[in-house]
């Protein structure tokens, strides 16, 4: 978890949300680009992240780029298919510790946007797909890291998100979850200086709203 999750929303509309917090996307040559509705977005797929053009001042501006879904950490040396370990994920509890997160966490925070995450039940062949989303059908933003790895296959820049132990609304569907930023934390993730880790925790009861879905894949 999570291993699969969406971005169908305009780019003005996360451009306004990033105003509200004093978060402004600084576009070059002041061209804003085309984001693509995406329903389903999947590990080593490249997807939109949000991060800060100097990492000691977020407030200065944040820039839109979109990096490969799942880590590859700066010691691997071999193709980036070479490496294994699935890094689509960060652990919250261990985010400062493991090896692959700890330095990313300490100097490379970023957000990643999406409206909805899914998770399946059910056994294999038989499986149901859930979709999580804000009642509101919102924009939320997943805290997240990046890295950049000098692979065989040259540089490549890429991002996990971070999960959690789930809420009361995922709990149900899987045992986690990631962790779900509100509007106003936004810019306390991205702030080097302080400590976010009280943020990773799961949103209460009704926070998400669940619906199962028909016209989706199963995995």
């Amino acid at each position: 978890m999570c291993n699969r999750y969406g971005y169908q929303a305009p780019i003005q509309r996360l451009i306004d949300e990033f105003s509200q917090v004093r978060l402004p996307i600084v576009f070059p040559e002041a061209r804003i680009p085309n984001l693509e509705p995406r329903a389903q977005i999947r590990p080593t797929d490249p997807a939109p992240i949000l991060r800060p053009l100097d990492p000691a001042n977020p407030e200065g501006g944040l820039e839109l780029v979109e990096r490969r879904w799942w880590l590859v950490p700066w010691f691997h040396k071999g193709p980036a298919k070479a490496w294994k370990a699935l890094c689509t994920n960060a652990r919250a509890e261990s985010l400062a510790t493991t090896a692959a997160f700890k330095d990313p966490f300490r100097r490379r925070r970023c957000l990643a946007p999406a409206t909805c995450f899914y998770e399946w039940t059910g056994e294999k062949g038989k499986k149901q797909m859930w979709r999580f989303a804000r009642p509101d059908g919102g924009v939320f933003c997943f805290p997240g890291v990046w890295e950049k790895a000098r692979t065989a296959d040259g540089p490549i820049e890429s991002f996990a998100i971070v999960t959690c132990a789930p809420g009361p609304d995922c709990a149900p569907y899987h045992d986690r979850q990631p962790v779900i930023l509100e509007l106003k934390d936004w810019g306390l993730w991205l702030d080097l200086d302080a400590d976010p880790t009280p943020l990773l925790q799961p949103g209460v009861a009704g926070s998400l709203l669940v619906e199962p879905t028909v016209d989706e894949p199963v995995a």
